[in-house]
């Protein structure tokens, strides 16, 4: 008698693995984007810029970083949290206000919308690659 076994737990494990590494991935070229397309005045709006997976990284000692002039960007290689997500985030106290308020001037660069714009030209992308890379990791485990 010929079986199969299906290893359900597994393949899910393999899964979310394969895709949390390619949304890590896509989020880390968006946020690239997104920091090129921040406000700069002293720049630490952009340095706080940051991709994290499991959750949102600690505010204040993110922010407090960047403000010291350290690149936040690749602060966080591991997981910091337990939630199957990416996130892509900054971090200062005016972050969500430069990125919502159309009428602002930026003589130094940048604008608003600065991560919506960038996360809706690549999401397409981002989730194609996503699920071609859980397909071949699935297929690699057969």
């Amino acid at each position: 008698m010929a079986r199969n076994k299906w290893r359900i737990k597994e393949a899910v494990n393999i899964a979310e693995e394969a895709a949390l590494k390619a949304m890590r991935t896509g989020a880390e070229a968006i946020l690239t984007e997104a920091i090129d397309e921040a406000p700069i005045e002293t720049g630490t709006l952009r340095r706080s810029g940051t991709v994290t997976v499991g959750k949102l990284p600690d505010y204040e000692s993110t922010y407090e970083a960047a403000e010291s002039g350290r690149d936040m960007k690749t602060a966080f290689a591991e997981p910091i949290g337990k939630e199957k997500a990416v996130y892509i985030s900054f971090n200062t106290p005016y972050a969500r206000r430069q990125h919502e308020e159309l009428g602002y001037n930026h003589p130094l660069g940048g604008k608003a919308k600065y991560l919506e714009d960038p996360f809706n030209r690549n999401k397409d992308k981002v989730l194609k690659r996503a699920a071609n890379q859980v397909k071949k990791a699935l297929e690699k485990a057969k």
